[in-house]
């Protein structure tokens, strides 16, 4: 993560994750993830809302393809961890700028559906070079 938190800085980008668990639980997570990041506490999913996010239904919960994807991180040796929160809300990515307009949007389609760093960073360097 040290190695990545710095290519960002770098470009200038400050990263905010924001966590569905009250503020123990997300100091926790921070600490036991060591995440060298800035966390939110949004227990009430007011950013989750504001942002758009949706919520997987128990159709999206129990599906196949999701349990090989998930089954696919944890032999990466990321394992899920027991969920905090709302375990049906799904997760997004944002690039914001400093005026406050999102740049780059990702929606997660399920639980494992993340943009890799390197597609982030291809979104901010177009961004920059616009």
């Amino acid at each position: 993560m040290c190695r990545k938190e710095q290519r960002f800085k770098e470009v200038g980008v400050q990263i905010v994750l924001v966590g569905l668990g009250d503020l123990g639980e997300t100091r926790k997570f921070v600490k036991q993830m060591q995440i060298p990041f800035p966390m939110i506490c949004d227990k009430e999913r007011l950013l989750f809302q504001t942002y758009g996010l949706k919520r997987m239904g128990l159709k999206d919960m129990i599906s196949p393809s999701l349990f090989v994807k998930l089954a696919k991180t944890v032999g990466q040796g990321h394992g899920p961890g027991i969920p905090k929160g709302d375990p049906s809300q799904l997760p997004g990515v944002f690039i914001i700028d400093t005026r406050g307009c999102i740049r780059f949007a990702h929606y997660a389609r399920d639980a494992a559906d993340h943009p890799s760093v390197e597609q982030i960073f291809e979104s901010l360097r177009t961004i920059l070079t616009a």
